[in-house]
This record gives structure tokens, sequence and C-alpha cells, in this order.
């Protein structure tokens, strides 16, 4: 069972301003794995991302509103064109394999 302390406060006021952005979102900070952890009283499972970073300032709102579900298809989109592009990069690199195997 995972143990959890509300955060209600901090010195940046990113409790405050999260509510900004979602009127349900609560920050957790979860004890077994010294993490922040976001989550929403409005959501069956209450559990919305874990920030990624080691404290809550102004990255922990940005990831927030660039991982908001509203923006759900844009996020798809960014990420199949990664991974195309990711792609394209490892065929170019097969490809220069294969000359300077073949040159030599």
């Amino acid at each position: 069972m995972k143990n959890y302390l509300e955060i209600k406060g901090d010195v940046y006021y990113i409790c405050d301003r999260l509510k900004e952005i979602d009127d349900s979102y609560i920050v957790l900070f979860n004890l077994d794995n010294l993490r922040y952890e976001i989550h929403s009283k409005g959501q069956k499972s209450s559990y919305c991302f874990t920030v990624p970073f080691d404290s809550l300032d102004e990255r922990t709102l940005s990831y927030a509103l660039r991982t908001r579900s509203e923006r759900r298809d844009k996020i798809i989109e960014e990420i199949e064109k990664s991974n195309e592009e990711l792609y394209k990069k490892q065929i170019k690199q097969q490809v220069n394999l294969l000359r300077e195997a073949i040159c030599q």
C-alpha cells in the first residue's frame, strides 16, 4: 500500500496554480518512492501523473498543461511524428553501414 502526504501549499504556489489548470487536481508526495504525484478528485482512478522532476516548480505546470487529456490528439500526433523521424534516421544509419561494408 502506498503512503502519501498531501501537499496543500508550497513556496512557488504550484499547488494553487495547478488548481487554476484543473480545480480537481491535488498534489501528493509518495513516501514510498519519494516523488510528487498529481491526482484528480474528479476521476475514478485519481492518479494523473508523477512529476518528472525532483521539485515542484514551473516545469510541473508546463508538464500538466502539456499532458492534459484535451491535448490527446496533439500528443498522439507528436509521438507519431517522433517515431517517423526516428525510423527515417535508423534507415539512413543502416544504409550508411551497408555502404561502408560494400565499399571496403
